[in-house]
């Protein structure tokens, strides 16, 4: 361990800690693995079923664990060695990715099921040890550059996703295993993300982490810790504040990741083109909302992030009263900005804010509200919206006409405008008295 000293902090900053760069070049690459293998999860369940519900079934099971794994894996965090966490649970994920060309569609249930329990083991223990590898100062810049590791590597995926599955079926016969290998036409996506996982657990194992501040010795206690993690978060009203942000914050983003493509199609009468805008703009405003939060936090972290939040409800209104095609483009920039803001400083702040010996229950917590929240946003919400035909506001001549659509996002609009209204207790997040991790305890570089 050394000291970090006074740093100035910002993106710089973080990329110069080497521990910290290991683990963002393994996240980058892994991430790309993820997003490829995610879309060979969706072909290959199509393919074996030739049914929409069972791509649908898929999703489903990448949401239902965190109701449980992640608070395990959090507890997991905070008494064993992060390192060997991570490392064990790519290599887990490794083996189980590389057999899934080769099942049918039960056992790719299952394995979509366990490979996002041991994934949810994997992020706590990631997630609580960013603190340890940056400089005080760069911490929301180490995560928008783990952020952006993660959704920056979707437009590259799908092309990559594409050139492996036709590598695939051009195999010539003479090589090993190419007829099974033709016969999967996956097979690539899905070795290509194995191996990415591994390349993941090198950069890792190099890592100068250990165990939480105080777990030395201690037994691993489940409903023991989530009790006591469950504690720790109704003791603390800001941390409560905080977590009602961050599930609407995620819920805006199920929402628009549920009716984008019909709101488009259907409600503004476009294309399948202009729906890939749409999802591109968002993107390039997360982008922006990366590169201006350093600016943005000396106004004040907590101030920020409530809104932030409080703009992603607005937007989403905005969008559905007012459903004009470039209206939607200019609201997917600052939706994209608003949310990766909201996003980032929800994470420097329960980082630098909790304490390291049970920082890994509180980031379990976070990344179970992340799937919470964009499940409730896709699912619920998006469920209203097509159950919805069209909606009458208004009386006589003087009304307003709704499709399911602009009903779906101006609903997820108000309840964000409502969590965000439960989330002001942010705002009293009390100055520093210890509770953050001590500089001379970051192990940077």
């Amino acid at each position: 361990m050394s000291d970090a000293g006074p740093a100035p902090g910002g993106y710089v900053d973080a990329w110069r800690s080497s521990p910290f760069r290991r683990l963002l070049v393994g996240q980058s690459v892994s991430s790309l693995g993820d997003w490829v293998a995610t879309l060979a999860f969706i072909a290959t369940a199509f393919s074996l079923t030739g049914n929409q519900a069972a791509v649908a079934v898929v999703l489903i099971l990448r949401l239902v664990p965190p109701m449980f794994a992640a608070p395990v894996g959090g507890v997991v965090a905070d008494r064993l060695d992060r390192r060997l966490i991570m490392v064990t649970s790519d290599l887990s994920r490794a083996a189980l990715i590389a057999l899934v060309p080769f099942v049918g569609i039960a056992l790719l249930y299952v394995i979509a099921f366990v490979h996002e329990c041991i994934s949810l083991f994997f992020l706590p223990a990631r997630d609580a040890s960013v603190p340890h590898l940056v400089p005080e100062g760069s911490l929301a810049e180490a995560n928008g550059l783990v952020l952006a590791s993660s959704y920056g590597a979707l437009p590259v995926a799908a092309g990559l996703f594409g050139a492996l599955r036709l590598a695939a079926s051009h195999i010539p016969t003479g090589l090993p295993f190419a007829g099974p290998l033709r016969a999967h036409p996956t097979a690539f996506a899905f070795l290509f993300d194995a191996a990415t996982f591994l390349f993941s657990a090198a950069m890792i194992a190099g890592l100068p982490l250990g165990r939480a501040e105080g777990a030395g010795g201690q037994r691993v206690r489940l409903f023991e810790g989530v009790a006591e993690g469950t504690r720790y978060v109704l003791s603390h009203a800001w941390l409560r504040a905080l977590a009602a942000g961050l599930l609407v914050s995620m819920l805006g983003g199920g929402v628009l990741f549920a009716i984008g493509i019909a709101f488009i199609r259907e409600t503004l009468h476009g294309s399948d083109v202009q729906f890939g805008w749409l999802a591109a703009l968002w993107g390039a405003g997360m982008g922006i909302g990366l590169g201006i939060v350093r600016a943005l936090v000396r106004r004040g972290e907590a101030q920020v992030f409530l809104a932030a939040v409080t703009l992603c409800g607005a937007v989403l209104i905005t969008m559905a009263l007012l459903p004009f095609l470039w209206l939607s483009f200019v609201a997917a920039v600052a939706f994209g900005a608003a949310f990766s803001v909201a996003i980032v400083l929800a994470l420097s702040l329960v980082q630098r804010e909790t304490e390291d010996r049970i920082r890994g229950r509180i980031m379990g917590g976070v990344q179970m509200l992340f799937r919470i929240g964009l499940g409730a946003g896709a699912l619920g919400v998006g469920a209203l919206a097509h159950s919805v035909g069209q909606l009458r506001i208004g009386l006589g001549n003087v009304a307003l006409r709704l499709d399911g659509n602009q009903v779906g996002l101006i609903a997820g609009g108000i309840l964000i405008l409502l969590g965000a209204a439960a989330s002001i207790g942010v705002t009293r997040i009390p100055p520093h008295d210890g509770a953050a991790e001590p500089r001379e305890d970051r192990q940077v570089t």
